[in-house]
């Protein structure tokens, strides 16, 4: 898959790594979501990147033996030195020591013999010697270090548990290696960083990435699909659907294309060519997603060993985000199902708001209710009888898809706070009770140019009050929005909630002012993880 975007992160990558060869190192730790691009990002910056006083190191973490995790450290470090310095290569372990020997030799003399302990060694041990191999080639080479980490939190699954111990302490006192941690499993890697790698000296900056937005994510596509004429409504369609992940947009754009190619169609995109050009993805037996999700299943299943924690993850495909909703659905105690969700969010298979929790992979949802579910149900499982089910799904996924879209967003926010069912859920790290709404209505917040749109939600001994701005929120429009909620009359025994919804950007000015106020601030996004749980089509 071709690289795209992400261009503000090459360039902190960029700014970080040349700050190090200027005496400041700030090491930094990018998580995030499985296929979410942590890896080819990475790549991309390491072919990118040149500069003769820093080499760059990437090291993928797997489950293996200390010998062979060694080996493959030692190759690493010394193939980029070679490659930084513009020498000859072979990706050879001899070679590489032979070649280095001239260059560092005291570096070199250290790696052989680590190498020739390795087999006798514990991983921790192995892995303690090398960080001092790192600190060696710093000292010998002149030259700073940039140690890329791949799945760091897997270096915690070896036993014993505590390989961070001189971990700490090399961090602190080499300040020419500047570290990059990457991982998947972001509870776990966020629990390593708060606990085994907290350091006064030497702390990670912490990235969360994040799925493509709606403006990157439609360029993507029109990249991918610029031969074929695709209407908006598909478009953001894909957008919906993928949840702006870029594998899975560019699964579902390279099967538009080698449909487009095999079926010599024209190059207008329907709906029923789209539907056609994704059934071997998802329904045949070497389809990407199909092989992906199957893999996934066997994860969740190796995991569990329990065939019922299927049941849970097709009652969160099918909208049930509560555990007694879901206990319910698949006649558990919900204690049962409770001690499953935990570890299915421990795990990373799903996500978790407060009280709610959320299958937040659209395309899997997608996958285990038209796909899995049948298959282990009592449905035929005929070709002809599976796509016509997978047509039928995505239809009705479009269907809900396109008349959301013809809404106005009023509307549709209504339409949202009208979902509101006394859940707790986690906004800004603050938590917040979604009350059971009696009365909702639109409001004119009575601006004198351009009127301002608000919803006012009332229930019994609240109300909410929300402005929101489809382009952007400057200051005026927040200051309007003070000078309405101090007008506003509402009884005395009613707490008051104050809510700004920026539905494209926010200025700062705008933003300071909410701050002051304590007028919590939603954009996009947090309104899409609504959107999520309540099973409604995002806004795109």
């Amino acid at each position: 898959m071709e690289f795209y975007g992400r261009q503000d992160l090459l360039e902190l990558l960029n700014k970080r790594s040349d700050a190090l060869s200027k005496g400041y190192r700030q090491n930094m730790a990018i998580i995030g979501a499985e296929l979410i691009g942590k890896t080819s990002l990475l790549k991309h910056w390491l072919s990118q990147y040149c500069d003769t006083r820093i080499v760059t190191v990437y090291i993928e973490i797997r489950h293996e033996e200390a010998n062979s995790f060694g080996e493959r450290f030692i190759g690493n470090l010394f193939f980029s030195f070679l490659k930084n310095s513009h020498n000859g290569l072979k990706d050879d372990i001899v070679f590489l020591l032979e070649r280095c020997a001239k260059y560092i030799p005291k570096t070199t003399t250290f790696a052989r013999k680590i190498l020739s302990e390795r087999y006798a060694r514990r991983t921790e041990v192995v892995f303690a010697k090398l960080l001092e191999l790192v600190e060696q080639f710093n000292a010998e080479s002149g030259k700073y270090c940039v140690l890329i980490l791949d799945e760091f939190h897997l270096l915690a699954l070896t036993p014993p548990k505590d390989i961070y111990a001189s971990w700490r302490k090399h961090i602190m006192l080499n300040k020419n290696t500047m570290y990059v941690l990457l991982s998947s499993k972001k509870d776990l890697a966020r629990k390593i960083l708060a606990e085994d790698l907290a350091l006064l000296f030497g702390n990670f900056e912490k990235i969360d990435l994040q799925p493509f937005d709606n403006k990157t994510s439609s360029a993507f596509i029109r990249g991918k699909l610029k031969s074929l004429s695709v209407s908006e409504q598909i478009l953001s369609f894909i957008v919906n659907l993928s949840s702006g992940k870029p594998f899975y947009l560019n699964a579902i754009c390279d099967a538009l294309m080698n449909y487009h190619l095999k079926s010599a169609r024209e190059a207008n995109l329907t709906f029923d060519f789209f539907v056609r050009s994704q059934e071997d993805i998802f329904i045949g037996e070497w389809g990407i997603l199909n092989r992906r999700f199957l893999i996934l299943t066997q994860q969740v299943d190796a995991v569990f060993k329990d065939a019922a924690v299927f049941n849970v993850l097709t009652a969160l495909a099918s909208g049930k985000n509560s555990i007694s909703d879901i206990a319910h659905r698949c006649a558990r105690p919900k204690k049962y199902v409770s001690s499953i969700l935990n570890k299915l969010y421990e795990e990373d298979f799903i996500s978790r708001n407060a009280d709610v929790y959320i299958l937040d992979d659209a395309l899997f949802a997608l996958w285990l209710r038209c796909v899995y579910a049948k298959k282990t149900g009592v449905f035929t499982a005929e070709p002809e009888k599976e796509r016509e089910l997978f047509k039928r799904e995505l239809e009705s996924l479009f269907t809900d898809f396109r008349d959301a879209q013809t809404k106005e967003i009023s509307q549709r926010l209504m339409e949202l706070f009208g979902k509101f069912n006394n859940e707790s859920i986690e906004v800004h790290k603050k938590r917040l009770r979604l009350n059971l709404f009696k009365e909702i209505k639109l409001l004119d917040l009575g601006a004198a140019k351009q009127p301002g749109k608000g919803i006012i939600a009332r229930c019994p001994g609240a109300v909410w009050i929300a402005g929101f701005k489809e382009d952007r929120a400057r200051e005026e429009d927040m200051v309007e929005f003070v000078e309405f909620c101090k007008r506003f009359k509402y009884g005395k025994t009613q707490s008051q909630k104050r809510i700004f919804i920026a539905l494209n950007e926010i200025d700062a000015n705008a933003s300071l002012i909410a701050k002051e106020e304590k007028i919590s601030t939603w954009d996009t996004a947090l309104v899409n993880s609504l959107f999520d749980i309540y099973g409604k089509p995002r806004i795109v």
